[in-house]
């Protein structure tokens, strides 16, 4: 017995969703579990597992269709005459058409005219990750020649890609067509993140603000508006244009998720606050005209 787990993250021609993954996790370990022989068929644009228009048919007993919609589609239509010969099961469906029902030998359904069924996915459960905020900056036409935020943000972006981090951008700007962005709008997102990334000054200060550890990444070579707030803040977690690599930033955010930090940003806090009182006298004697 061996069998093929299929389902529409098995085709280029669509774009799959995570549920649907999960819903084959699921079935991956029953038959793990069971002890059955399985691949799994891999749309080849997410380069793992089989391609099923690769494979020889002839190699496997069953075919398990996972989750999503079932019906008379050309893209189930070749799959399943492709593999006719096999067992084909359809698990974890919604059966949308009778025709559908039939490309099938068995149907386990989680939803068709008169049935409803838990999905797979609340069955399954994942290793846990940091979540990261993750703040971008524009390029900066006043540093000239210096700016290098296209070349940051394109490293930031493949670096939590390869590395499948979770993240969230955190966007600093006050309008963005058509409704206004208020400031406790991005402190919340901030207080709910593990992590700040940060190419922007303010993401940088409202993270430590927020007892959030946070990679400064400066954009601009030699250093600007960046470095030198992480330096008057006293935060040693700070990589330049040149040092925002996959190794720099695994050895950054191993730092910040270490915990050895942890007396360093409170005190991050302290400092910008001791630094407000001498700004706030300065005004105020500037007020009374001292």
């Amino acid at each position: 017995m061996r069998v093929l787990v299929a389902g529409w993250f098995s085709f280029d021609e669509v774009i799959a969703t995570v549920g649907d993954e999960l819903g084959a996790d699921v079935v991956v370990r029953w038959l793990a579990q069971a002890g059955v022989a399985h691949d799994v068929a891999w749309a080849p644009y997410l380069g793992r597992g089989v391609d099923w228009r690769d494979v020889d048919p002839a190699a496997y007993t069953h075919l398990v269709f996972v989750s999503g919609p079932v019906s008379d589609t050309p893209l189930l239509r070749e799959l399943t005459e492709t593999f006719a010969a096999a067992r084909r099961w359809a698990v974890n469906v919604s059966v949308v058409s009778p025709a559908g029902r039939a490309l099938f030998d068995e149907v386990w359904e989680r939803d068709a005219p008169g049935v409803a069924r838990p999905d797979l996915a609340i069955g399954t459960t994942t290793a846990d990750l940091p979540v990261l905020a993750v703040a971008f900056t524009p390029p900066q036409e006043e540093y000239g020649g210096r700016s290098r935020a296209e070349q940051v943000r394109g490293a930031l972006e493949e670096w939590l890609a390869m590395r499948a981090l979770p993240w969230f951008e955190l966007t600093m700007d006050l309008f963005e067509k058509p409704h206004a962005r208020h400031p406790a709008q991005v402190e919340a997102l901030i207080r709910r993140a593990d992590v700040v990334v940060s190419m922007r000054l303010h993401a940088l200060v409202l993270g430590l603000a927020h007892g959030r550890p946070v990679v400064a990444c400066d954009a601009i070579a030699g250093g600007a508006k960046v470095t030198a707030q992480a330096r008057a803040l006293g935060w040693p977690l700070l990589l330049g244009p040149d040092d925002v690599t996959p190794a720099g930033l695994d050895d950054a955010l191993a730092q910040a998720l270490s915990g050895r930090l942890g007396a360093a940003v409170p005190a991050a806090l302290q400092r910008g606050l001791a630094a407000n009182e001498t700004a706030h006298a300065w005004f105020a004697a500037r007020l009374t005209g001292g």
